[in-house]
């Protein structure tokens, strides 16, 4: 009987590991992806302008990504949640131990957040909240973490932003269009950490 009991205990804490490893979307938590672009590694930190306790080599893999739940920020710090990366490599170390990094700091630099929406980028301005918003003009930016407040800018079509900071489980982002920049606030259910594929509107 005890054997049996202990069958079952191991059976289940291992179907509970594999789930949790499963997990890759996390919709508590504003998410980001590290930049192609950019060929620096990532440096982590135990606290914001603390000591360097790990880096992270650049992937050269062009189907993986370091894609980061992000759980608080401060002056342009990002506090860890969790690292994973993807789609490919899952043979990577770090998909072992996804919370390794837990309640460590990164900067804020290079960390991407696309606005996944269909067509040629456009950046204008609601006249006011009432009009048909993102059907006509794209997705609304708020100047402050909150859909009451006044609306900073709007986007149509896809477009790359660099994460600035978070609140919740909004994303404080800049965007770099025509040689202007933007900054404003976006609800998480705009917000796609997912380069590889298209991201859905979160209810």
């Amino acid at each position: 009987m005890k054997k049996n009991s202990l069958i079952l205990i191991l059976l289940t804490s291992l179907n509970v590991v594999a789930q949790k490893k499963a997990e890759i979307f996390f919709k508590d938590f504003v998410e980001c992806f590290y930049s192609k672009k950019t060929t620096e590694c990532i440096y982590i930190y135990n606290r914001p302008n603390g000591s360097k306790i790990a880096e992270l080599s650049p992937l050269t893999d062009p189907y993986c990504w370091y894609k980061f739940a992000i759980s608080e920020s401060k002056n342009d710090w990002l506090k860890i949640e969790n690292v994973i990366v993807l789609p490919s490599c899952e043979e990577n170390e770090l998909n072992n131990d996804i919370g390794k990094y837990k309640n460590k700091w990164v900067l804020a630099k290079n960390m991407i957040i696309d606005i996944d929406s269909f067509g040629e980028p456009k950046i204008s301005c609601l006249s006011n909240k009432n009009d048909r918003g993102f059907e006509e003009i794209g997705y609304r930016f708020y100047k402050r973490p909150n859909s009451d407040s006044e609306i900073a800018f709007c986007i149509k079509g896809y477009i790359a932003s660099e994460l600035l900071a978070v609140n919740g489980t909004w994303g404080k982002l800049k965007i770099i269009h025509n040689d202007k920049l933007y900054i404003g606030w976006i609800q998480k259910k705009y917000q796609c950490a997912y380069p590889w594929t298209t991201c859905p509107v979160w209810d």
